[in-house]
């Protein structure tokens, strides 16, 4: 008895943190129905081992909802089957658009009908509730009572119960709609028995939370992964340079480029090539291209000549104004931000970059007329930049602007620097207000052009980058439109960043609910555009660890609920190890004891099965500093970058010798080794000196070394045995080169969290990027090669064919440190082909085909259907 009282207590502290740690998380499976082949659909097995022996009054509730955009809806939503003979299935019936009880042989006496606006875009909460004793059947949806009806089920007898489609004897069946579940929970005359919640982000399995039996998945999409993960729509190489449009009615992004019109539809996940007679004139760089959703036409525009070409799609070529653009002229209006108003349905463009000024007029073009002027604006103050990102309402009547690059006199002379204040342009007024200012980061960022505004949750979308290096990571952000606040949502997107030759942007696509970046970057040698699509489901999930430049928008209630669920379970904790048998009015069973359960949850959580001693807990759950966690970080992945205790960069006190010195030392005391002897450091940094010279130059640097790893804090000089070393405090910095060490030197197998950890270190860039000493070749040598072949070592595991997506990741991280690796190619194009994504494989297998000859001078010998084949 006492048992049980301690699980529901414990139960209900679970119920009440958990809207705390999921708080604005989506997450649920994602069933392929339809729109794949059967082999692709998916099923949800609750029952793989034994059936659910369920007693009393049984009630089964979860939620629901059909994905949008597709053609088929028809098939079962679920199948219960009693003793393999008794079924109740739940359809959905596309022709009668509605749900259908299935009893037996029979048809219930009413049927489920829901608004097609709420069962496509909100959870909808079904409760079927069967009491074998009085042999009743209810159906309750959305709190409503629907169906009342006889039970098919006997009073005696055990359960199988699936989702989807199932393979099961005579009931087998592979027709389903496409749908989205979450949330099963099975109870027992009102006591929860088991509890599904479908929270993974990947696999094949999912546990019950109350007793942690195991349910099977086929053809699992976790719709956590998709509002977690950018996803590769699309990626294409064009000649020439290339714009984007964006049309949000149809959901068709536009990529215009001197010899190719294409067009991608993100609802339908197609692309296709338009006819292009006649391309738009004088093409260069600086011009945009803008889809007018009120004329339902595609415009490119050139701000500098003040003039405009207008595609027609009828007769598949391009018109101009009367003013031909000039190729020659040098833009003034890289990246700047536009908006179409409907104020006045003309196009407004304002800022951007060029001749060595930044710009803050604004630009106005008036369709109907054909006519451009610079409108004077009225209120605070909008300073000279680019680099910006610009939303409107949806009406347009009023556009939000955000941070940008630039400086006080428009002049790039003159102090530039990074802005990040809020500004909000009422249209009608011409004027500016300013609603406030973001705290600056501790690494500065710049923004894509375009913001996404959610009126509905008063908060904005946009994607950040360091804006100061070229192997950068648009990161999405979502941020208040009244509060200084922001935090970052969604994985990471890489992103080569060379100013005026990349570009990026940000949309969404309000019928499938999702989010969708583009990024564009100019390879001037080759002069082609690479081009790439990436979308993720809206909302996206916030990122579980903030990083220490965001401030979180968080609600005082969670840090109350949290606080009230520890002192819950510590309570429970406290009396149930400190009662004992003929103590009080309660006896407590000696077995099974609390600690040995929790013990087999810590080892199957350890890579390997590791078993730890309770002593050794404590440190592991501990662990390492992160990136996000501490301030003090030392980078030796991309540009050497050292930043102190409190957060400042302090990469620049580390002079020429300093640095050197401090390499020398820090790399041969990380992984346990002895550091370097005296001698060494003589005839590697001071080899023209002499020895009484070249110890008293060590003697000063040292000297200088360690006041100013004093200053950085976790980490310091010492001397041992006459070799100098660098000691680390790992728990107070954060050193990437030494999570490297202990990833590669892991005797344990490698983990999906492990891989992912080392791909997000390695893709800051190559090992101590422009950094160049003659002792160093052999350290970036070993590094490059033990990188590529620990991520060919994981691909090779049997059971990651389950998670293509991570295959297709683990190849792009090889391919930052050899983009000519024939593993990884036929990985990656093998993997894409088996997706059925036979264009992605192929445009990647022919950019490495061109990397390959460009290399080597030869082409590559494989033929691209030996690959795939």
């Amino acid at each position: 008895m006492y048992r049980r009282i301690v699980r529901i207590s414990f139960y209900f502290a679970a119920l009440l943190l958990t809207p705390v740690i999921l708080r604005a998380q989506s997450y649920g499976l994602r069933f392929v129905g339809h729109e794949e082949i059967q082999d692709a659909r998916t099923s949800l097995d609750l029952t793989p081992e034994k059936p659910l022996c369920l007693d009393g009054v049984v009630d089964l509730s979860f939620d629901m909802a059909l994905v949008p955009s597709y053609k088929t809806y028809f098939g079962y939503v679920f199948r219960i089957i009693q003793d393999e003979k008794h079924n109740l299935d739940l359809l959905y019936d596309q022709k009668a658009l509605c749900f259908k009880m299935i009893i037996g042989e029979r048809f219930s006496s009413s049927v489920i009908r829901l608004d097609t606006a709420h069962l496509f875009n909100q959870w909808n909460h079904f409760n079927i509730r069967f009491d074998r004793q009085q042999n009743t059947l209810q159906v309750h949806v959305n709190n409503e009572l629907i169906i009342n009806d006889k039970t098919p089920f006997t009073v005696t007898g055990c359960f199988k119960i699936f989702f989807g489609g199932n393979e099961f004897r005579e009931f087998r069946s592979k027709d389903l709609p496409p749908m989205k579940v979450k949330d099963i929970l099975i109870t027992e005359d009102g006591e929860p028995s088991y509890r599904w919640p479908l929270q993974e982000m990947s696999g094949s399995t999912t546990r019950d939370e109350i007793g942690g039996r195991v349910a099977t998945i086929k053809n699992a999409v976790w719709i956590r992964s998709l509002h977690n993960e950018w996803r590769v729509a699309g990626q294409r190489v064009l000649n020439g340079i290339a714009n984007v449009a964006f049309d949000p009615l149809s959901e068709t992004v536009y990529l215009v480029a001197a010899d190719q019109l294409y067009s991608y539809s993100v609802r339908n996940q197609t692309g296709k090539v338009l006819p292009q007679k006649n391309p738009p004139p004088g093409f260069f760089r600086g011009s945009q291209a803008v889809f007018n959703p009120l004329t339902r036409k595609l415009y490119n525009v050139y701000v500098d000549q003040k003039a405009v070409s207008v595609y027609d799609p009828v007769a598949g070529g391009w018109s101009a104004d009367a003013i031909t653009p000039n190729p020659i002229t040098i833009t003034e209006y890289w990246h700047a931000n536009k908006f179409i108003a409907r104020f006045d349905t003309a196009l407004y463009v304002l800022g951007g970059y060029g001749q060595l000024k930044y710009k803050n007029s604004i630009e106005r073009y008036h369709f109907g007329t054909r006519q451009w002027e610079t409108v004077p604006t009225s209120g605070d103050v909008y300073t000279p930049r680019y680099l910006a990102a610009l939303g409107t309402t949806a009406q347009a009547d009023t556009a939000y602007l955000i941070g940008g690059y630039g400086s006080l006199t428009g002049e790039q002379i003159l102090n530039p620097k990074s802005s990040y204040d809020f500004l909000q342009y009422i249209v009608s007024e011409n004027r500016f207000r300013k609603l406030y200012e973001l705290e600056i980061p501790k690494t500065d960022f710049a923004f894509a052009n375009s913001l996404v505004i959610d009126p509905q949750s008063n908060r904005f979308y946009g994607l950040i980058f360091p804006n100061q290096q070229f192997k950068s990571n648009l990161q999405l952000i979502r941020g208040s439109l009244s509060e200084p606040s922001y935090e970052a949502v969604g994985n990471a997107i890489p992103y080569p960043f060379h100013d005026v030759h990349s570009f990026a942007d940000l949309f969404f696509c309000p019928v499938s609910r999702k989010l969708l970046a583009v990024t564009l970057y100019w390879n001037e040698n080759a002069g082609k555009t690479d081009v790439k699509l990436y979308t993720i489901s809206f909302p996206p999930n916030a990122l579980e660890g903030p990083r220490a430049s965001e401030k979180p928008l968080v609600q005082t209630y969670s840090f109350w609920l949290l606080g009230l669920g520890g002192l819950i379970i510590g309570a429970l904790l406290l009396v149930y190890f400190r009662r004992r048998p003929g103590v009080g009015a309660l006896e407590i069973p000696l077995a099974p004891r609390p600690f040995e359960e929790q013990s087999v949850r810590v080892d199957e959580a350890l890579p390997g099965g590791l078993s730890l001693e309770p002593a050794e807990i404590q440190s592991v759950m501990a662990g390492p500093a992160t990136a996000s966690t501490v301030n003090a970080r030392i980078f030796f992945f991309g540009n050497f970058q050292v930043v102190d205790r409190v957060g400042t960069d302090v990469t620049k006190s580390f002079t020429p010798l300093l640095k050197e010195l401090f390499l020398l030392l820090a790399l041969n005391s990380i992984g346990k080794q002895r550091g370097v002897p005296s001698e060494k450091l003589n005839e590697l940094l001071w080899p023209d000196k002499s020895g009484r010279d070249a110890g008293n130059n060590r003697s000063v640097n040292m000297t200088k070394l360690r006041n100013l790893l004093e200053k950085v804090g976790g980490c310091s000089l010492s001397k041992e045995s006459g070799y100098w070393k660098v000691e680390f405090d790992f728990s107070q910095i954060y050193v990437d080169y030494e999570r490297y060490v202990a990833i590669i030197n892991t005797k344990k197998a490698l983990t999906k969290q492990t891989i992912i950890e080392l791909g997000e270190i390695t893709q800051r860039g190559p090992f101590l990027l422009n950094t160049e000493y003659y002792w160093l070749d052999d350290f970036k040598s070993d590094i490059s090669n033990r990188i590529i072949n620990t991520f060919l070592q994981y691909a090779d595991n049997p059971d990651l064919h389950e998670d293509p997506e991570l295959l297709i990741q683990i190849t792009n991280f090889i391919f930052y440190y050899d983009p000519v690796n024939e593993d990884a190619i036929v990985l990656k194009c093998k993997t894409l082909a088996l997706m059925g994504k036979h264009t992605l494989a192929k445009n990647a297998f022919e950019k490495f085909a061109r990397d390959y000859k460009a290399l080597y001078g030869e082409a590559y010998e494989q033929p691209f259907s030996t690959i795939i084949n």
